[in-house]
């Protein structure tokens, strides 16, 4: 029987999958694994700095959306936005890509090959939302920016997991007896 993913949430389908199916890492070692991420993560913090945050940018009615969303996408990467304006749309968005991929994967429409590229697609944007939280994570309290930071190196987390599904454990999630196409993925 396939392994079948309802809840579709990053780090828990994978993770889910990876302890029911195969033997590469216990629950109590990944709990380690993140517990010592989140504690790195909250000790290389630095506290608030107080700081003028150019938000007055996005707010201008002059412009166009494409211009508002290239004023968007730069003021994160400068660091000029809130935490929440950087870090909330892009992990949503993240998200319900992922939740598509696999809902995707799981009507046995995608191959490996197709859901391996949704996680390619994403790539660049991963890195560009790396950086802009990183940079408007210094103007809010030590604890909301290591939260932040954390679910943002989780992301890399789920990355990995997610590429050693498709190279390793491929049966986990795609019926290998319909990827006719795609003959050596589930070798």
């Amino acid at each position: 029987m396939f392994y079948k993913p309802r809840k579709l949430i990053m780090l828990i389908n994978s993770l889910s999958a990876i302890f029911a199916f195969t033997s590469l890492i216990s629950p109590l070692e990944a709990g380690f694994i993140l517990l010592l991420t989140a504690c790195m993560v909250y000790l290389l913090t630095s506290k608030q700095q107080t700081g003028y945050i150019d938000s007055h940018v996005l707010t201008e009615q002059s412009h166009s959306y494409v211009t508002k969303f290239y004023f968007y996408i730069q003021s994160a990467w400068q660091g000029k936005l809130s935490l929440l304006a950087a870090f909330l749309p892009f992990f949503t968005v993240f998200n319900i890509a992922l939740f598509y991929a696999d809902y995707r994967a799981d009507n046995g429409s995608y191959t490996i090959a197709s859901w391996l590229t949704i996680l390619v697609i994403l790539a660049t944007p991963v890195l560009w939302w790396t950086v802009a939280v990183w940079r408007c994570s210094r103007h809010v309290n030590r604890l909301a920016a290591s939260v932040a930071r954390f679910l943002t190196i989780a992301v890399y987390y789920e990355y990995l997991l997610r590429i050693i599904i498709a190279y390793y454990y491929p049966q986990i999630w795609f019926n290998c007896q319909q990827l006719v196409i795609e003959f050596g993925d589930c070798i």
